[in-house]
């Protein structure tokens, strides 16, 4: 199969061949494998593994037949790289619903005291400062992602983080001394 360019591998796996789908899943293996690393649940790497032979069976050769080898296997990449996000972001979210039933179940005041003060901690941040901070710490997402979906450089993400960061500290230092900490 190395003989064969990828292109070609991918049309015969369209089709069937088994030979070819191995030796796709063995070409992404390694990478497979790193992302199901970083989603770190049970059933990561068959997800991917999925992705992959989906991708396969429903991939228009026609629009690829002008990639060079090298964009097929960034392509290939990119689409992996897409899924392992969506699937992050999907349990995010499970997680995140799972979260806001444990607050609407809580009896102890000083968890709902503890969730009073951070949404208080939360409020007292500008709102692309908040934004920033939310969509980093409770979503996840890089500082690229946030800086895209803000319209801002990754500079100026980690700018606007760091200063939310020193704000909610010096709040906590004037609530834990009654009174600023400079």
């Amino acid at each position: 199969m190395d003989e064969k360019g990828l292109l070609e591998i991918l049309q015969l796996a369209k089709n069937n061949n088994e030979e070819a789908i191995y030796y796709l899943l063995k070409k992404f293996d390694l990478l497979i494998k790193k992302y199901a690393r970083q989603l770190n649940y049970d059933c990561a790497e068959t997800d991917l593994i999925i992705c992959l032979l989906e991708f396969t069976k429903k991939v228009q050769l026609k629009k690829l037949e002008t990639y060079s080898e090298g964009q097929l296997v960034n392509y290939i990449v990119n689409i992996l790289r897409n899924k392992k996000i969506d699937i992050y972001r999907k349990r995010c979210l499970d997680i995140e619903l799972v979260h806001m039933e444990e607050i609407t179940e809580m009896k102890n005041n000083n968890q709902i005291d503890d969730h009073m003060n951070l949404q208080s901690l939360l409020n007292s941040l500008t709102d692309k400062q908040r934004d920033v901070i939310i969509a980093k710490y409770f979503q996840g997402y890089s500082d690229f992602e946030i800086g895209e979906n803000l319209n801002i450089s990754r500079q100026a993400v980690n700018k606007l983080k760091k200063r939310s960061l020193d704000k909610l500290r010096e709040i906590l230092m004037e609530d834990s001394y009654g009174k600023p900490n400079y």
